[in-house]
């Protein structure tokens, strides 16, 4: 029985240090992450934008025709 346990709980730190380990995140990256997403919506609504003053463009020659 004893054997069994010592077993299982050394296999449970083997996990546990695993988990630890993986937990690291470099604050860098997630900054750099944020602003490639900022830079992103920027041109995303940019585009949104330019596409609706175009529509209202179009449409305002074809009516003038």
């Amino acid at each position: 029985m004893q054997i069994k346990s010592s077993l299982k709980t050394s296999k449970d730190n083997f996990v546990n240090k695993e988990f630890q380990e993986e937990k690291k995140v470099d604050i860098n990256i997630l900054l750099n992450r944020v602003k490639i997403e900022k830079k992103d919506a920027i041109k995303k609504n940019f585009l949104i934008t330019a596409g609706a003053i175009g529509t209202l463009a179009i449409t305002g020659i074809i009516t003038i025709l």
